[in-house]
C-alpha cells in the first residue's frame, strides 16, 4: 500500500505557476495534455481499485510534461521543476520524492509504486483524447512542403501510439477507459478529411493487437487463445504498411545489399562457381515461407500483408546469419586467392529488377522451357508447375472450380497472386492486365493467356489488354488487333468489359511511359534487360511501355490504384519485377503476376543471330506455327511432322515409354492447350505416353483431329460474332465499323 503525504500544495498558486512553466517549456498544447491527465488520474482513482495519494497523482499529472520538448532527458527535467517548484512551496521532502518517482513512472520507469502505474496509464490515456487530436490537427499547415512532414509527425506521435495502446495499459479501469474513449474517437476520426486522416486508421488497431499476440505467443501462451482474441480481417492497411514496413524494408534492402555487393565482388576470385554452386541465400525458401504465412493469415483472420511483414521481420534475423556466414567465405577465398575482397565498397542498390539475369529471354522474347525450373528458382517466384505440386495443390484451394491450366500445370509460377485472390475474394476491384505482342498473324501461342482472361473477367475481375506493334506499320497492326479482340471474343471474352488499346495510338500509356522513366535510371534497365550499346534508342524506350502497360491501369483516369494480376510467360517477370519497384513512388500498389507456360513450337529451330534454340511458338519460325486461319491440310501436315519425346524405334518405345513433357514434346504441348485440356483426361494421355501404350503417330492424329474440331468451332464463332462485340472491336483498334 502507498503511504499517504500530509501535505496539501495551494491549489490558486500552482494553477498560475503552471501557466508560467509551460509558457517557458512549450509543448504543443502541453498545459491541456497535463490537466487531462490529471482528470483521467482522478477517474482512476475514483475507481476504488488504488491506494495511491491522490495529491501526489495530481501533481505529478499536472508536471510531468514540464520539460523541454527535445530533451533527451526530459524525464528528469520535469522531476527538477517539479522538486524546485514543491520545495519552493514548501511541501516535506517525502512528498517530493513521491511525486518524483511518479513523474519517472509516468515516462516509463518500471517500479512497484502504484502511483507511477497509475499516472502511466493517465498519460497513455490521453492519447484517446478527441481534443489531443483536435489540437494537432487544428494546427495543420495549410498545403505545402511543410504539411505532409508535420501529418506524419502526428500519425506517428499521435495516432499510431494511440491505436495500439490497448495492451500496454496496466489497470483494469484503463481498459475501461480505454474501451470507452476509443469509440469516440473512431466517430470523430470518421469525420475528418481524408488528406488529414487516413480512412485506412483501422489497420493501426488491428496490427497492435497483432503484435501484443505475436509477443504472447512468443513467451508461451495458448495458441488457441491468443488467436481467439485476434482482430478480424478485412480492415485497410496502407497506413502501417507504409510505417513499418519502411523499417523492416530498410534493413532488409542493406541485408541484401552487402550480400550482392560481396557475391559481386567475389566474382573477381577463381572460386566464382563455388560461390554459385553453395547458395547461401535461398529466397525460394523464402518466398515458399511468405505464401505459407499468407495463407495461414486467412485461417487466423489476418490481412495478409500483416502475416507477410511478420514473416519478414522473423527473416532478418536470418539473413544476418546467412550475411556472417557468407562474408567469412569471402575472407577465406580471398586468402586463397591472395585478393582483399571489399565487399562494403559497392554501391550496389538490389531491387527486384536488379536480380534480373540478362539473356535471349529478354531480348528476343523466347522462352527457354528446359530452364523452366532453373527460372522459377532464380526468379523468387512461387512455383506451380509439375515439380511444386504441394504448392500447386494449396493454390488451388483459392478457386471453386478452377481453371484447367492450373490442374495440368500450364500456369507455371504466381508471384503474390495469392494477395490480388485475396482481394478479388474479398470483393474489391481488382485487374487483370496482359500484353500482346502485334509480330503477324495470331497463332495459337497467342491464344492461350484469352481462357485466363475470360476466365478471371468471369470471377469478377476487369480486363486490360495492351497490344504493341511490332510490325512497324500502324494500319496492320489495328487490323490484327481487331481480328485478335474478335478471335478472343470468340474464345469467351467481354469486349463491353474489356479496355484495350495500340499503345501507339494512346497517349495515356505514352505519357506514363515517360513519367516511369523519369524513376528508372538507365543502368536499371541495362542490367535488367541486357540492353546493349548496338542497340536503337528505340529499345530503350520499348520497355517503358512495356511497364506502362503494368502500371496505367492504376492511374487515375483507369480508376485509381487497386489490385493488378499480369498475365505472362516467365520471361515476362523481369518487367512485373521492375514495376514492382516503382510502383510505390507513384502511389499505386505492386502487382501480382501468373506466369504462363508458352506453347512450344512445333519444330527444332536455332536463331541465326544468336545461336540459341528457338523453343516457343512465333511467327519468325512460320514452320513451327499454326495461325487461326491456316488451312486444315496444313495443320495436319505440320502436326504430322512435329517435334516429339519419342524415342528413337517402335520397339524402344514399346519398351520404355516416350516423354509427354509439353516443355519437350510439342505434341503434348497442343494437347495440353488445345486439343486435349481436360486435366484428368490429359493425366491419362500422358499416362499412356510413359508406359508405351501410347505411340507417337496416334498421338498426333488425335491431336490433329481434335485441333481441327476446336478450331472449326472457334472460326464458327469468331466469324459470327455479335454487332456489339464486332462495334468493339472496330472501336478499340481505331478503325470504322465498316472495315
Amino acid at each position: 500500500m502507498t503511504p499517504t503525504h500530509t501535505y496539501t500544495p495551494d491549489g490558486h498558486r500552482l494553477d498560475a505557476s503552471l501557466a508560467g512553466i509551460y509558457a517557458g517549456y512549450p509543448d504543443a498544447q502541453g498545459l491541456p495534455a497535463a490537466r487531462r491527465a490529471a482528470v483521467t488520474a482522478a477517474e482512476l482513482i475514483e475507481s476504488g481499485d488504488h491506494h495511491v495519494d491522490p495529491t501526489v497523482a495530481n501533481i505529478a499529472a499536472l508536471l510531468h510534461l514540464a520539460g523541454r520538448p527535445a530533451d533527451p532527458d526530459r524525464a528528469e527535467a520535469s522531476v527538477a521543476l517539479a522538486g524546485a517548484w514543491l520545495r519552493g512551496s514548501g511541501a516535506p521532502e517525502q512528498y517530493v520524492t513521491a511525486v518524483a518517482a511518479a513523474i519517472r513512472g509516468a515516462w516509463g520507469a518500471v517500479g512497484d509504486d502504484g502511483t507511477a502505474t497509475l499516472l502511466r496509464d493517465a498519460a497513455r490515456l490521453d492519447l484517446m483524447s478527441v481534443e489531443r487530436h483536435s489540437d494537432y490537427l487544428r494546427d495543420v499547415p495549410p498545403p505545402g512542403r511543410l504539411r505532409e512532414p508535420y501529418l506524419a509527425d502526428y500519425r506517428g506521435r499521435c495516432l499510431t501510439p494511440a491505436l495500439q495502446l490497448r495492451g500496454s495499459l496496466t489497470l483494469p479501469a484503463s481498459v475501461k477507459i480505454y474501451d470507452q474513449r476509443v469509440a469516440n474517437l473512431s466517430a470523430w476520426l470518421d469525420q475528418q478529411p481524408a488528406d488529414l486522416v487516413p480512412p485506412d486508421w483501422r489497420r493501426l488497431a488491428e496490427v497492435g493487437e497483432i503484435e501484443s499476440g505475436v509477443r504472447r505467443l512468443l513467451e508461451g501462451e495458448d495458441p488457441v487463445a491468443v488467436r481467439s482474441e485476434m482482430p478480424t480481417r478485412g480492415l485497410p492497411y496502407a497506413e502501417y504498411r507504409g510505417r513499418q514496413r519502411a523499417v523492416i524494408s530498410g534493413s532488409h534492402d542493406r541485408i541484401l545489399e552487402l550480400t550482392h555487393a560481396r557475391i559481386e565482388a567475389s566474382r573477381n576470385v577463381a572460386a566464382e562457381k563455388y560461390l554459385e554452386s553453395d547458395t547461401i541465400h535461398k529466397p525460394a525458401v523464402e518466398e515458399n515461407l511468405f505464401v505459407g504465412a499468407r495463407r495461414r493469415a486467412r485461417q487466423l483472420g489476418l490481412s495478409a500483408e500483416t502475416a507477410e511483414d511478420i514473416a519478414r521481420l522473423l527473416l532478418s534475423n536470418a539473413r544476418e546469419v546467412q550475411e556472417r556466414t557468407l562474408n567469412d567465405i569471402a575472407q577465406r577465398l580471398s586468402r586463397l586467392h591472395g585478393q582483399i575482397l571489399d565487399a562494403d565498397s559497392p554501391e550496389t542498390r538490389t531491387d527486384e529488377a536488379d536480380i534480373a539475369i540478362p539473356s535471349l529471354v529478354v531480348r528476343t522474347g523466347d522462352q527457354p522451357l528446359a530452364r523452366e525450373n532453373e527460372l522459377l528458382k532464380e526468379l523468387r517466384v512461387t512455383g506451380l508447375n509439375e515439380a511444386y505440386p504441394e504448392q500447386r495443390r494449396r493454390f488451388l484451394e483459392w478457386f471453386e472450380s478452377p481453371h484447367p491450366y492450373l490442374a495440368t500445370g500450364m500456369i507455371v509460377a504466381s508471384r503474390d497472386a495469392d494477395i490480388f485472390l485475396q482481394a478479388l475474394t474479398d470483393g474489391q476491384r481488382c485487374k487483370v492486365v496482359a500484353t500482346v505482342a502485334i509480330d503477324g498473324p495470331m497463332h495459337l501461342g497467342h491464344g492461350t493467356p484469352v481462357s485466363i482472361l475470360a476466365y478471371f473477367q468471369a470471377l469478377g475481375a476487369e480486363i486490360a489488354l495492351g497490344f504493341r506493334d511490332e510490325l512497324g506499320d500502324l494500319i496492320e497492326a489495328r487490323r490484327i488487333m481487331r481480328d485478335s479482340l474478335l478471335m478472343m471474343a470468340a474464345e469467351g471474352l467481354d469486349l463491353s468489359r474489356t479496355h484495350a488499346y495500340l499503345q501507339q495510338d494512346s497517349p495515356p500509356i505514352v505519357r506514363t511511359a515517360f513519367e516511369i522513366g523519369e524513376a528508372i535510371p538507365l543502368s536499371v534497365l541495362n542490367s535488367a534487360l541486357g540492353l546493349r550499346l548496338r542497340d536503337s534508342a528505340t529499345e530503350t524506350f520499348r520497355p517503358l511501355l512495356r511497364l506502362a502497360d503494368i502500371l496505367h491501369a492504376q492511374q487515375a483516369e483507369a480508376g485509381g490504384p487497386c489490385r493488378t494480376l499480369v498475365v505472362d510467360s516467365i520471361g515476362g517477370d523481369v518487367y512485373v519485377r521492375m514495376a514492382r519497384n516503382v510502383a510505390e513512388r507513384f502511389g499505386f500498389l505492386k502487382p501480382s503476376a501468373l506466369y504462363l507456360r508458352p506453347v512450344r513450337n512445333l519444330t527444332t529451330y536455332n536463331d541465326p543471330q544468336t545461336g540459341g534454340a528457338v523453343e516457343v511458338m512465333t511467327n519468325r519460325v512460320p514452320s513451327g506455327r499454326i495461325t487461326y486461319g491456316d488451312d486444315p491440310a496444313e495443320i495436319r501436315r505440320r502436326v504430322g511432322r512435329a517435334y516429339t519425346g519419342g524415342r528413337g524405334t517402335l520397339e524402344e518405345q514399346r519398351e520404355k515409354g516416350g516423354n509427354p513433357d509439353p516443355r519437350v514434346c510439342s505434341v503434348s504441348s497442343l494437347h495440353a492447350f488445345y486439343a486435349t485440356p481436360d486435366p484428368q483426361e490429359y493425366a491419362r494421355l500422358q499416362s499412356r505416353c510413359r508406359s508405351g501404350e501410347l505411340l507417337c503417330g496416334e498421338c498426333k492424329t488425335s491431336a490433329a483431329d481434335r485441333l481441327l474440331e476446336y478450331l472449326r468451332e472457334h472460326r464458327s464463332r469468331r466469324d459470327n460474332p455479335s454487332e456489339q462485340a464486332r462495334n468493339a472491336a472496330n472501336q478499340m483498334a481505331g478503325l470504322p465499323d465498316a472495315a
